[in-house]
């Protein structure tokens, strides 16, 4: 009759340990699988956030690349505009300065001329009084 205890309290044992398994199973073991996989599906989703932040992040950067090389494009044209019209305006300038400055000596030139034509025609009125005196001077030496 020993064995049969025995076995009553190895039944015993056995479903104690069925129900505590299906417990710690119920309680510890199906929450703490469920978190592990809901953070591995966390992990993943980040990890995939985070390739598709890198492609845009890329996709960005090219994208600035390709601003910046238009604009600094843009701002050589810019300054090639601006060189070629400060460039046309300093001809334009030195053309009409010429210009002036060609007008000016002419009007100096006629002037001069009108001057000239001015002295001679008073020196040629002069020239019988200084006759005269030349000839006094003459006489008197």
């Amino acid at each position: 009759m020993t064995i049969i205890p025995d076995l009553w309290v190895m039944a015993l044992v056995f479903g104690i340990f069925l129900i505590l398994v299906y417990l710690l199973n119920d309680i510890l073991y199906k929450p703490l699988l469920h978190f592990m996989d809901t953070r591995e599906d966390s992990i993943r989703r980040d990890s995939e956030g985070i390739q598709e932040n890198m492609t845009d992040v890329k996709a960005l950067q090219d994208e600035i690349e390709e601003i910046l090389k238009n604009a600094k494009k843009e701002a050589a044209i810019i300054k090639n505009k601006a060189h070629e019209s400060a460039k046309k305006n300093a001809e334009i300038k030195i053309a009409q300065k010429r210009e002036e400055l060609e007008r000016k000596y002419n009007d100096f030139v006629v002037n001069l001329q009108n001057e000239k034509e001015l002295l001679r025609t008073s020196l040629s009125l002069q020239i019988p009084v200084f006759k005269q005196n030349l000839q006094a001077k003459l006489e008197k030496l």
